[in-house]
């Protein structure tokens, strides 16, 4: 198997990696040449013996004894010289590589024995990690397509479940569980979702209308406001991925006992803001700053095994928190080229901003916009439900 390093990992310095002691220093190579030298000495010896012995002269002595000492005093040092280079540029690659098993990639083959031998086990212990590697990868990809195809199979009777029932409770049920198989679904597409984005211009009123419809029920069950004003832009996005960040966070504030939602969005010179605003339980200052980490649940998402009835500060009906919505909402905004901020003034409510930053494109493409005051909608309006029945659709 040929191993190839990618262009960008090369000489990307490890930040937590440390070399205390190099071994190719000229103190380890003397320690372990010591036996060499004693050796040496113990000969040196014996050969100014024995030459005193046959009567040999001075002179001849000298000569002798400088030409031993050259001889085997440059052996060593020659040897010293040639694995220094290697051994030292191996440890510095090693520290230096972000991905450490491909060090192997920066060098060439040396011409010494012990060398040698360690670039060929080298070698043979890559090739045979790159193995195991592409079998868990293999693995893996055929669990993701089983869990992609599973999902796709589940989501069937779910929407059939929910046209079978008239119980808004339910109703709310099913969609809270289609919601939990659409964040499997983006873990399962997580590697490569930015290989399924859309991006183009798309309507935030037409975006919201499609949220607030998928959690009509959810919303009516929970006795939710849900306020909608200002949605007339257009911003550059993914609608897919765009109403999923939304029902993410919409269905947070739903589960924090928010009693309002309201929706606006606004044009500054950076883009367009999408504000989420609902007066549920607020964050607190220390864990504001981790809200978007994997699984963090923070205060609010503790003690989840008590009843509806307990802590108010728990999600309504006791509900445990997964602390994955925020995540997968940053992520995927980090993904469009979104931006999204956090904020709990006074933990009394939480405010979710969602920018779409300006593109020079859309800039100049999109049509004039008719500035008119803007007309106020309640949940109601988005579904199109006649004014008579207004009543049952937005809590006075």
């Amino acid at each position: 198997m040929e191993l190839q390093r990618p262009a960008q990992e090369m000489g990307t310095k490890h930040p937590n990696r440390k070399v205390h002691d190099n071994p190719a220093s000229l103190r380890h190579f003397l320690r372990e040449k010591l036996y060499f030298f004693l050796l040496f000495f113990i000969i040196l010896v014996l050969l100014l013996l024995f030459l005193t012995a046959l009567r040999t002269s001075s002179e001849a002595i000298i000569v002798v004894v400088f030409l031993f000492t050259a001889f085997s005093v440059t052996i060593p040092i020659v040897e010293y010289w040639r694995r220094r280079n290697f051994y030292q540029k191996l440890l510095q690659n090693i520290a230096n590589l972000d991905r450490a098993y491909l060090v192997l990639e920066t060098l060439t083959r040396p011409n010494f024995y012990d060398g040698a031998i360690l670039y060929e086990a080298l070698y043979a212990i890559n090739k045979s990690m790159a193995e195991v590697v592409q079998n868990y990868d293999l693995e893996a990809r055929e669990f993701r397509d089983y869990i992609e195809m599973w999902i796709h199979e589940v989501k069937t009777p779910l929407a059939t479940l929910s046209l079978m029932t008239n119980d808004r409770k339910i109703s709310a049920q099913i969609n809270r569980l289609d919601s939990y198989v659409e964040q499997v679904l983006y873990f399962a597409r997580a590697e490569n979702a930015e290989h399924d984005y859309l991006i183009k211009p798309v309507s935030l009123d037409k975006i919201i209308s499609v949220v607030a419809t998928k959690n009509r029920d959810l919303l009516l069950a929970s006795n939710v406001d849900f306020i909608a004003t200002g949605l007339n832009h257009e911003v550059f996005t993914d609608s897919k991925w765009l109403e999923f960040i939304l029902n993410q966070i919409i269905q947070n504030s739903i589960k924090y006992h928010s009693k309002t939602i309201r929706l606006s969005a606004a044009s500054n010179d950076e883009g367009i803001i999408l504000t989420i605003a609902d007066d549920g339980i607020g964050i607190s200052a220390k864990d504001l700053p981790r809200v978007f980490e994997k699984s963090f649940t923070g205060e609010n998402g503790h003690d989840k095994a008590n009843s509806k009835h307990g802590n108010s500060l728990l999600p309504s009906g006791g509900q445990k928190s997964t602390g994955m919505g925020l995540y997968i909402a940053k992520t995927l905004c980090d993904k469009l080229g979104h931006q999204i901020t956090v904020s709990s003034p006074n933990r009394h409510g939480t405010t979710v901003q969602i920018t779409f930053p300006r593109h020079d494109y859309y800039t100049i493409m999109r049509p004039e916009n008719h500035t008119s005051a803007p007309k106020q909608r309640t949940f109601a309006d988005i579904n199109h439900t006649p004014a008579s029945e207004k009543h049952d659709i937005s809590k006075k």
